[in-house]
């Protein structure tokens, strides 16, 4: 393999998963004049091409380990940049997994740690797309720069979002495990909201799992007995998940304050100006929580023209933060590709 930059990735399959779609999306916004591959890994293939000038790691453990601990692509990669003395930056997208010293993966955790010591050791720059996760790896590295860089939007949009939306219906997107973790922790904000009619109807979308989840996700969303019904619409593509946001008035985000930054489901109701509704939202916090919609607030009342000014700050907020023009010049810049093509990318 004969390249200058490979992207190794745990998966690169468009809609296989998250990770997949950042990889094809940020190819999308790097400069054309760099012959680039995108590698995934398997367990016959750890020695990576000598020939090969600059990585750029899409790090999550689980995704390139079963037991979250891919100890031999580690390895690999520090082998590579001690022979080559090629440019190597690592996207931690996850970290070490954070058990309890009565855990049995406890020690894993330790081992996991240390080998992310040694790999950041040997990066020429990191990044990762939360505060929380660059503090704990600015622990383990000082010597190492690391920026933090939210995901993009994984959804882009492919039509008018100042169409007028449909007062009362909410969306719930993402994976099967995300959609059934928001339903279940705010299964008591949504029932409220559904007995004072402030939503009527809620769209499941986004791939399907096991038969047993759909079954739960389908209780829960029935327990919730909204005057509109629900749908659990499954895996849609881009366009028509696109349409879905423009056209709802609500985005459900069940994940914690902590996690929007490395969200796509965030991002993606952020860029198409939808109000997200989230237990954590707070008027008098930092941007963009103080721009979220907490449920108290909707059975409270709150004006039309209020939720309209808040979803309009955080498509700009969006914009400015993690648009994958930004993304791609942030990486570009980071793997030192053409300064020309570069500047063209960050001038868009």
């Amino acid at each position: 393999m004969t390249c200058d930059l490979v992207i190794i990735a745990p998966e690169a399959e468009r809609g296989r998963g998250g990770l997949a779609d950042y990889t094809l999306r940020l190819l999308e916004s790097l400069p054309g004049g760099e012959n680039v591959r995108v590698l995934v890994p398997s367990e016959d293939l750890l020695q990576l091409p000598l020939t090969v000038r600059k990585i750029l790691l899409q790090y999550s453990a689980y995704g390139f380990h079963p037991f979250g601990y891919p100890r031999d692509l580690i390895q690999a990669l520090i082998d590579w940049k001690n022979k080559t003395r090629g440019r190597l930056v690592v996207m931690f997208h996850e970290i070490w997994t954070f058990w309890p010293m009565t855990n049995k993966n406890f020690f894993v955790q330790l081992f996991h740690r240390r080998a992310i010591k040694r790999l950041l050791e040997h990066a020429d720059l990191a990044f990762t797309s939360t505060s929380s996760h660059a503090e704990h790896l600015r622990a383990l590295c000082a010597d190492t720069p690391i920026h933090v860089l939210p995901v993009g939007s994984n959804i882009r949009c492919s039509v008018d979002v100042d169409l007028p939306r449909k007062r009362g219906w909410a969306v719930i997107f993402g994976l099967p495990g995300s959609r059934l973790r928001a339903l279940r922790k705010m299964r008591n904000s949504l029932s409220s909201l559904a007995a004072a009619k402030v939503i009527t109807k809620i769209i499941s979308v986004g791939a399907g799992s096991d038969f047993e989840s759909k079954e739960e996700e389908g209780r829960l969303l029935m327990s919730l007995q909204l005057a509109d019904g629900f749908q659990q619409l499954g895996a849609q593509s881009e366009s028509a998940i696109s349409k879905i946001l423009a056209t709802v008035s609500l985005g459900v985000f069940g994940q914690d304050e902590l996690s929007y930054t490395k969200s796509g489901t965030f991002m993606a109701y952020a860029a198409h100006t939808l109000d997200i509704l989230a237990d954590f939202a707070d008027p008098s916090k930092p941007a963009p929580i103080c721009w979220l919609v907490a449920p108290g607030e909707l059975l409270e009342g709150i004006s039309p023209a209020e939720l309209k000014t808040r979803a309009q700050h955080l498509r700009d907020w969006q914009e400015k933060t993690s648009s994958w023009e930004l993304i791609g010049a942030k990486f570009s810049e980071a793997l030192e590709l053409n300064a020309d093509e570069r500047a063209q990318i960050a001038s868009r």
